[in-house]
């Protein structure tokens, strides 16, 4: 890290504490000088300077932060046949409903597209009607080493892979755990130690995950979540070790909706009894590219999806009553004891 990236570095997180720190300073005119042993006049002028202080920290901090910290919640516009231009992206998974629709809006914005999966002749096929560069390769790290070494430098990469086995852990094969630990918790790992020293300075590694952000245990998914809870965990903990290098590369966890796509939609009307549709493959490719854009480290998409998070973290035994009443039954139905269940289903 230059001595000037360094410095910027050190004048963000200066003005976010002031940010921060702008809060408390206001509320105590409010909330403590009012019971301070000082006279009416004393306790009037200190709360006066008190909110002065937290406005000036505040709006200070905000002149510092400028464009920058607008645009953290201002979403990027993705849908401009631009704002990819110049820049070179690795899709892995590119054959899969979902990555085949982020290959599309990537060329649509103006990216040069290298698509990578382990369907040769769907790939070359892909390749050739986009003209992109492609490589075949499991998610293996040798292979994808190996792959990345050919690809060279890269502005972002999607991993757009995964599988899912829908059933009770009991009705669950070693073979099936084993699947689904390698494709959504191993793979992604892989991908990401393959393409980091790849990426360039600034660049995001997105890595699709399963519904929400890993945390939220839907029943008859239960490896599944394990898989992509781990994932996530994996995510935040190469960003602290990539901030704690100075590097400004990030890795981003997708949660992506429930997209219509070959191996969800058969599907489709268990999630509208569960209270959801299925998104089409191209607003979530969407979604991912302005996850890119803005640099998020998780991004989860669906205001419905985000209010269950929220109520989890705040409230965990209502999600379970939410979960147990409304989503619960459905899910029993199509992947419980009952004998359903369904083997796996492959997204990439």
């Amino acid at each position: 890290m230059t001595s000037s990236s360094r410095r910027k570095a050190f004048l963000r997180a200066l003005a976010w504490a002031s940010v921060i720190g702008s809060f408390p300073v206001w509320f105590s005119a409010f909330l403590v000088v009012p019971f301070l042993p000082l006279s009416v006049g004393g306790r009037a002028v200190l709360a006066a300077g008190l909110i002065g202080a937290g406005e000036v920290m505040f709006w200070g901090a905000g002149l510092v932060l400028g464009a920058e910290a607008l645009a953290r919640f201002r979403p990027p516009k993705v849908n401009t046949g631009q704002s990819f231009r110049g820049k070179r992206v690795a899709v892995v998974g590119a054959t899969g409903g979902l990555g085949e629709a982020v290959v599309r809006a990537l060329v649509r914005e103006g990216a040069e597209v290298v698509l990578v999966a382990r369907d040769g002749a769907r790939l070359a096929q892909l390749a050739g009607a986009y003209g992109a560069a492609h490589h075949t390769a499991e998610l293996a790290a040798p292979q994808l080493r190996d792959v990345a070494a050919r690809v060279g430098p890269v502005d972002h990469v999607v991993c757009a892979t995964g599988v899912d086995v829908r059933k009770g852990l009991d009705a669950h094969t070693d073979q099936e755990v084993e699947l689904e630990l390698a494709v959504d918790l191993a793979g992604p790992i892989h991908v990401a130690r393959a393409f980091l020293p790849r990426l360039r300075p600034g660049g995001v590694i997105a890595l699709f995950g399963g519904f929400g952000d890993g945390t939220l245990a839907l029943p008859y998914y239960s490896v599944d979540v394990a898989a992509r809870a781990g994932l996530a965990g994996f995510c935040s903990a190469v960003n602290r070790e990539l901030a704690a290098e100075g590097r400004a590369e990030l890795l981003c966890y997708v949660g992506p909706a429930p997209a219509d796509t070959a191996a969800e939609r058969p599907f489709a009307d268990l999630w509208r009894r569960a209270g959801s549709t299925l998104a089409p493959p191209e607003k979530v490719a969407d979604f991912v590219l302005a996850a890119l854009l803005a640099r998020k480290t998780r991004a989860v998409m669906g205001a419905s999806t985000r209010l269950l998070l929220l109520l989890q973290a705040l409230a965990p035994p209502l999600v379970d009553l939410v979960i147990a009443r409304r989503i619960g039954p459905h899910l029993r139905h199509a992947f419980g004891a009952s004998g359903r269940g369904n083997p796996p289903i492959e997204g990439s």
